[in-house]
Order: C-alpha cells, then sequence, then structure tokens
C-alpha cells in the first residue's frame, strides 16, 4: 500500500534529513564525476548542514502555498516530494526523490501525480520544476506527464554553476 503522508517537522525530521541527505549525495557524487564540479565549495557548507537549511524552508510551506510528502510504501518510507508557490498561479516541484530500491515501480510517477492534484487544489495552473540533464528517470518521469523544456526561470535554486548542466521543465494544468 502507498500512502502520501504529509510532512509534520516534529514527526518526521530524522526521515526527512535522512532523504534529503542521500538525495542531495547522489547529486554531488554525479555531479562531480560528470562535470568535476565540487560541491562543497559552491554550497559552503557540508551536505548535511545545506540538507537541514533547506529542510526548513521547504516544510515552512502550508496549503495552500505548498506541501511537503514523504512516501511510504507497505510501512517503510521510499520517498519523498514537494510543491510550492512561486508566484501567483505557478508553483513548483522540489526534492522528488525516490530511494533507489523503490525505483522502476511506478513510485516516482504516482508521487508526480499526486503532487500535480495538489497544485491544482492549490490554484495553480503552471508547475515548473528543474533536474539534472543525468536524471534520466526522472525526466522520463516528467515529460510522460506532459512537461516540456523550457528557458530556466527566475525564481530556481539552482546554483549557476550547476546551470548548464540542468533542465528546466513546464506543465500547464
Amino acid at each position: 500500500m502507498v500512502e502520501f503522508i504529509p510532512i509534520n517537522l516534529g514527526l518526521h525530521k530524522s526521515h526527512l534529513l535522512k532523504l534529503t541527505e542521500e538525495y542531495f549525495t547522489w547529486i554531488n557524487d554525479e555531479v562531480q564525476q560528470r562535470y568535476s564540479i565540487d560541491t562543497f565549495s559552491i554550497i559552503g557548507e557540508s551536505i548535511l548542514e545545506y540538507a537541514e537549511k533547506t529542510l526548513e524552508q521547504l516544510s515552512s510551506y502550508l496549503p495552500p502555498e505548498g506541501i511537503y510528502y514523504l512516501l511510504q510504501v507497505k510501512g517503510k518510507i521510499g520517498g519523498m516530494g514537494a510543491l510550492r508557490k512561486l508566484k501567483k498561479d505557478v508553483g513548483e516541484i522540489k526534492r522528488m526523490y525516490i530511494k533507489p530500491e523503490y525505483r522502476k515501480k511506478g513510485y516516482g510517477k504516482a508521487m508526480l501525480e499526486q503532487l500535480l492534484k495538489k497544485g491544482k487544489e492549490f490554484g495553480f495552473s503552471t508547475i515548473r520544476l528543474d533536474t539534472g540533464k543525468f536524471m534520466d528517470a526522472a525526466q522520463y518521469v516528467y515529460r510522460s506527464a506532459g512537461f516540456q523544456e523550457r528557458y530556466i526561470y527566475p525564481e530556481t535554486e539552482v546554483p549557476p554553476q550547476f546551470q548548464p548542466f540542468w533542465l528546466y521543465m513546464e506543465k500547464s494544468l
């Protein structure tokens, strides 16, 4: 059974920190291997410190400004995904991450569908996201849901050094 659990930082902080650290470590390893970019020198802090800082910010978005979910599969945490408001009718998907052992089972698609459903409920007419060019599986899920590439958007949080290696996508709801 799959559940989307809206996060409560008091209850879920350790799960979210672990997932976020795993997610950023994976990105760091890929960026370092593929593009020889030292993430630590760019963000100026450890992955755990960055994860804690961004976790506080993302978890502050509450409906209808945003929502942050844990994906639970048969009682175990399998991933996470967030949606936040960028401006009046535009939302952004953030931190969509499915643990490796849960991939290729439809959970990424299910999380994306849940976030898009919430985006409609919140009154967003457009949803944006960013994704690494190396994230082939994520791109497949996004394209399958109707996302199309677009130019970088001003509200992106992607550091300038990473921007040439990232894709920016958008979908009308």
